[in-house]
């Protein structure tokens, strides 16, 4: 299960209501028992680290744009 309740952001926290619903519902359908080690946010992007070692890369719009 993906635990969005806190993400660090330079330093903050911020919550899971700030992530793009469509990121929450990929990774929900896609990658259901993934442990989510780190999100990172650009301006243009999240880019998203699994603990397994996938990295995701979403577009502002949170829409999928490649796998690492």
């Amino acid at each position: 299960m993906v635990n969005w309740n806190l993400i660090n952001s330079s330093g903050r926290k911020i919550s899971s209501a700030q992530i793009r619903k469509n990121i929450v519902s990929f990774m929900t359908r896609n990658h259901p028992c993934s442990v989510i080690q780190s999100i990172e946010r650009k301006y243009n992007a999240y880019k998203i680290l699994l603990m397994s070692g996938l990295c995701l890369v979403f577009d502002a719009d949170g829409r999928f744009v490649k796998l690492n």
